[in-house]
């Protein structure tokens, strides 16, 4: 499993990324649940800058190689990666807006150029 805390502070929000991989999956499926830390009780989940700004990205992938070498890279072209198969269920995910991995020179579906891109609801 990679787990890393990320503060975007020019947004000041914080996000949890959690990558589960194979034999993460495999111990849950044995009711063996996966307990992420914080630091003052030993573990290594740092708390968020911007607790009241937090969002969770969990994701699922096989390729453990291909997961670590993208993850040493940059981080933002690392969280793109990561929701490159992204759909919002209305209703269960929240707004749309409401997570949005930060862009360089994006433009949104109105032809707006914004830090990010929103992700369409439907």
């Amino acid at each position: 499993m990679l787990m890393s805390m990320i503060n975007l502070d020019r947004l000041q929000q914080t996000i949890l990324l959690v990558v589960i991989q194979r034999d993460n999956l495999d111990r849950m499926k044995k009711a063996d649940p996966i307990t992420l830390e914080s630091t003052l009780a030993g573990g290594l989940l740092p708390p968020p800058r911007y607790p009241l700004n937090l969002s969770i990205l969990m994701a699922y992938e096989d390729d453990q190689d291909e997961v670590y070498r993208r993850a040493r890279g940059d981080q933002m072209e690392f969280l793109k990666w990561l929701e490159r198969g992204r759909v919002f269920i209305k209703g269960v995910d929240g707004k749309s807006e409401a997570f949005r991995v930060p862009r360089k020179e994006a433009t949104d579906d109105t032809g707006t150029k914004d830090e990010a891109i929103r992700q369409p609801t439907e």
